[in-house]
């Protein structure tokens, strides 16, 4: 389990192996009437959302360096409904998230546009998990953050040097498995390559790159578990 697994703090691990079973999620089941009425308010406040497929874990377990859960596929207007839920019961997000590093060590962070749920949130590259990332029924972690990568910035983390390692960090229910891909290319020159990938989308993701050049530079606009994980990274160069 969980448990000792303390928030906002880096676990260093070899894997994550997090498997799609079968049935619906009884967290969604219980709280129907909930979620229902809660996507009404959220549409009416961003008619951009779409309901889609989401996937949640009821369980999940770090054992040494080994990570493992098991989804069940629901809706994104659970998820919307779970993000106002303070419950410690409430099953786990899962999610990848893919970090450019630059050749001077920086780490190249973006603000989400407007028409985003996360709107003004300033995040690494991340995505939540769809049927795209499923594969024999296990999660594809990797193929998922090169997508959200080249959704976000344009940029294809294939042309970078993956570390090999994951790092896991907890925050409200949330598990992030961050892992670094660098660059052989400075900030400038990166920042340079998303801001023209930016300008030629419709709706972009991202209203503006933000490169983090160190611990503490990471403000309240990114969550705790984003922020500890950078400043762990500046702490551990």
């Amino acid at each position: 389990m969980m448990q000792h697994v303390r928030e906002n703090t880096v676990y260093v691990i070899d894997s994550a192996d997090v498997r799609v079973l079968p049935g619906p999620l009884p967290y969604t089941e219980q709280n129907s009437e909930a979620i229902a009425l809660n996507w009404e308010r959220e549409r009416a406040a961003n008619p951009t959302l779409f309901d889609g497929e989401f996937y949640l874990a009821p369980q999940a377990e770090l054992t040494g360096v080994v990570f493992q859960a098991g989804f069940k596929r629901t809706s994104f207007a659970t998820l919307m409904h779970w993000r106002h839920d303070e419950s410690q019961e409430r099953p786990w997000h899962i999610f990848g998230v893919g970090v450019i590093v630059s050749r001077e060590g920086y780490l190249i962070a973006g603000r989400m546009s407007a028409q985003n749920a996360g709107a003004g949130r300033v995040y690494f590259p991340a995505g939540s998990i769809d049927d795209n990332d499923i594969v024999d029924q296990c999660v594809d972690y990797d193929a998922n953050r090169r997508r959200e990568v080249q959704e976000e910035t344009g940029l294809d983390i294939q042309d970078a040097r993956a570390e090999q390692k994951i790092n896991l960090v907890t925050g409200n229910r949330s598990i992030a498995l961050f892992r670094r891909y660098y660059f052989d290319a400075p900030s400038k020159e990166l920042v340079s390559r998303i801001e023209q990938h930016m300008s030629s989308e419709v709706e972009p993701e991202l209203s503006e790159i933000i490169p983090v050049n160190a611990a503490g530079a990471m403000g309240d606009a990114t969550p705790s578990y984003v922020r500890a994980f950078a400043d762990w990274h500046f702490n551990n160069l």
